[in-house]
């Protein structure tokens, strides 16, 4: 099992939030997906065939940027 933390630009809206960890959720691997309170910080579990250019993927895919 592999971990990844990914710095994103702030998400301020709980629907943006829940979006994103939808979309993670939905990647074949991915075991648990967070993203910590202030909502610059996802946080990801996962594992093979999850890779983390596919959850970077997904992250910009659902509209958010990486810092």
């Amino acid at each position: 099992m592999k971990k990844t933390q990914i710095e994103i630009r702030p998400l301020t809206k709980s629907d943006a939030k829940n979006q994103l960890i939808n979309s993670l959720d939905k990647i074949e691997g991915v075991k648990h997906a967070a993203i910590n309170s202030s909502g610059d910080l996802v946080k990801v579990t996962y594992a093979s065939p999850a890779s983390e250019q596919q959850i970077e993927h997904c992250i910009r895919g659902a509209g958010n940027k990486l810092r």
